[in-house]
């Protein structure tokens, strides 16, 4: 009940009893007015300092490779007409059309419907021997998807998954795998000349005869990886501890 309420009614009810006896020419004390109890004021819930944004420490990625726009815009001329098979969404040349004109909708279609996307015997599916060089593929979802023999020079894969993926024999020379999954993935024979694979997870991935020459591998997990080039080994340290670019096969 309000505070104020309670003692406005104890003010009525002292004043009813004082008219009723002094009618009756009863003397009656004055009434005792009784002070509302001090509140003390609730301090406001001390608010926790937003915590400060993670501090990257890999070094600035710029690609060399630029989009041939002109090849692109001729694709997409070329393949406008083409009818996926029944039940897909696209071919796979649509699809790399799509890759390259439209970022947000190939998200969506690779997160909500891979499913309806060309696959492979294997039942990956399939983008082999497609050229996406310059590409801005960064932050999708290629799991279990099969690039063997495709161009991704200076392609941006940061943050894409690619878990299970096969990468074999992709060319990804400048390309931008920083925070890229690629857990489980087949590299073999892919080159990664002076490509970046800061903070990569590379677990128990596949890396026989893959080239890596000038990569920077900081702080990426190698845990479990197969056959990895025997030139990271005595350099592991500088390697992935300190960001020094791999050095040539011996």
């Amino acid at each position: 009940m309000n505070k104020n309420i309670s003692i406005s009614c104890v003010l009525l009810a002292s004043l009813a009893i004082t008219t009723a006896f002094a009618e009756d020419n009863i003397p009656v004390a004055a009434p005792v007015v009784v002070a509302p109890t001090a509140v003390a004021p609730v301090a406001a819930p001390a608010v926790a300092p937003a915590p400060a944004a993670p501090v990257s420490n890999c070094a600035e990625w710029k690609s060399g490779v630029a989009i041939d726009t002109e090849e692109l815009n001729k694709l997409q001329k070329n393949v406008a007409s083409d009818k996926p098979d029944s039940g897909l969404l696209y071919t796979k040349k649509q699809f790399v059309v799509l890759l390259g004109k439209n970022w947000a909708k190939a998200k969506d279609t690779l997160a909500n419907s891979k499913a309806k996307l060309p696959r492979t015997s294997e039942g990956k599916v399939d983008l082999k021997d497609v050229t996406l060089n310059g590409f801005n593929l960064s932050g999708l979802n290629f799991d279990n998807v099969d690039f063997k023999g495709a161009e991704m020079n200076g392609a941006d894969l940061s943050g894409a998954s690619l878990r299970g993926a096969s990468l074999a024999k992709v060319e990804l020379e400048g390309a931008n795998l920083n925070n890229a999954n690629l857990s489980f993935a087949n590299l073999t024979k892919t080159k990664f000349i002076s490509a970046s694979l800061c903070h990569a997870t590379l677990v128990s991935a596949e890396l026989e005869d893959a080239v890596l020459r000038g990569a920077s591998l900081k702080d990426a997990k190698l845990d479990n990886a197969k056959n990895i080039p025997p030139n990271i080994y005595p350099n592991a340290q500088a390697i992935l501890q300190f960001g020094l670019p791999v050095p040539p096969n011996n």
